[in-house]
C-alpha cells in the first residue's frame, strides 16, 4: 500500500539526516473523502494518539483557483526511513532500482486509485513528477511484471501519462479490483 501511495501523492520527509521520517499524505479531491479516510485507516497506527486529519483551502498560483485539502501527518519513525531513502534523491522524488520487486497489485491499485483516470476504454496514469528513466521503470515493471500493454502519453503540458491499453484493461481489473474502494471503481471504467 505504501509503495502505491509514494508513487502517487504520497511524501516522506525528514527534518535532518539524523531525524526519523514521516509520511504526509494529501487529496484535494475531498469528494474523495472515503478514499482518503481508507488511506489515512491505514496509516492511523503511525500517528500520534486522537490525531484529527487537517483541512485548508489551497490556492493554486498557476490557475488562481481554490481548493479544499485534506492531509495527515504521521509521526517521524525509524520504519519509514527505507523508504526515504529509496523514494528520494537529494530530496526529489525518484522511482527506486528494485521497484519490479516492491510494486504489488495493491500497490499498483493505490497508484491507480490515486493518479489514474479513465481514458476512452483504457487508463492514464500521471507520472509528471519523475523522469524519463524512472517512467522506463515503471513501464518496463507494469509490462513485464503484470503483462500490461503500455505507452507513453503526454498531456497538454507536455507531461507524461502512462497509458494502459484497453486489450489490458481486463488483465488489469483482475490484478488490482479487489483492492479498490467501491468510490474510486470508476476510475476501471466500472
Amino acid at each position: 500500500m505504501l509503495i502505491g501511495i509514494l508513487l502517487g501523492d504520497g511524501h516522506i520527509s525528514r527534518r535532518s539526516s539524523t531525524a526519523n521520517s514521516r509520511l504526509l499524505y494529501a487529496q484535494t479531491a475531498v469528494t474523495h473523502k472515503e478514499y482518503f479516510d481508507y488511506v489515512f485507516g491505514f496509516f492511523k497506527p503511525f500517528c500520534v494518539k486522537d490525531y484529527n486529519p487537517q483541512s485548508k483551502i489551497v490556492r493554486d498560483n498557476r490557475t488562481k483557483k481554490t481548493y479544499s485539502s485534506i492531509s495527515f501527518t504521521t509521526m517521524q519513525l525509524p520504519c519509514f526511513n527505507i523508504y526515504k531513502d529509496s523514494f528520494y534523491k537529494e530530496n526529489v522524488k525518484i522511482v527506486p532500482y528494485n521497484i519490479y520487486e516492491l510494486l504489488t497489485p495493491r500497490g499498483l491499485a493505490m497508484w491507480i486509485m490515486d493518479d489514474g483516470s479513465k481514458h476512452g476504454e483504457g487508463l492514464h496514469i500521471s507520472v509528471y513528477a519523475f523522469s524519463t528513466s524512472d517512467v522506463d521503470k515503471l513501464m518496463y515493471t507494469l509490462q513485464e511484471k503484470f503483462q500490461l500493454k503500455t505507452s507513453i502519453h503526454f498531456n497538454r503540458d507536455k507531461k507524461p501519462r502512462i497509458y494502459i491499453f484497453k486489450e489490458s484493461m481486463n488483465t488489469l481489473i483482475t490484478l488490482v479490483k479487489p483492492y479498490f474502494i467501491k468510490e474510486m471503481l470508476y476510475k476501471l471504467g466500472l
